[in-house]
């Protein structure tokens, strides 16, 4: 099953926002390593999307949110449509759902 990938705004910025945080803490080569790693999971969703967990946030927003963990802190978060995979978010597992929800737009 191989969907045409989206990414939303929020997620487009969630991973600037992650790669500039690598670069800062931990030098450039290590943002371009991590880059790679975010991107490989983005192509493994696309093989199988069904495989990710639903994410327990999935009903504060009305429908179905995965999330793919790419290393311990940083989580792939998505949804699935008949037509697409939409990359909603690259979370690091310490933000709060809450604020996450909030910067993707929804007001709880």
């Amino acid at each position: 099953m191989n969907l045409e990938i989206r990414w939303s705004a929020p997620a487009l910025l969630s991973l600037a926002e992650v790669l500039e945080y690598t670069i800062v803490e931990h030098g450039e080569r290590q943002a371009m390593k991590m880059r790679k790693q975010i991107m490989s999971a983005v192509k493994r969703i696309t093989l199988t999307p069904k495989a990710a967990p639903i994410e327990p946030i999935s009903e504060k927003v009305g429908f179905e949110l995965r999330g793919l963990l790419v290393i311990k802190k940083i989580k792939v978060i998505y949804s699935v449509s008949d037509e697409a995979i939409n990359i909603e978010y690259i979370k690091n597992t310490y933000l709060s759902d809450k604020t996450m929800l909030e910067r993707m737009g929804y007001s709880l």
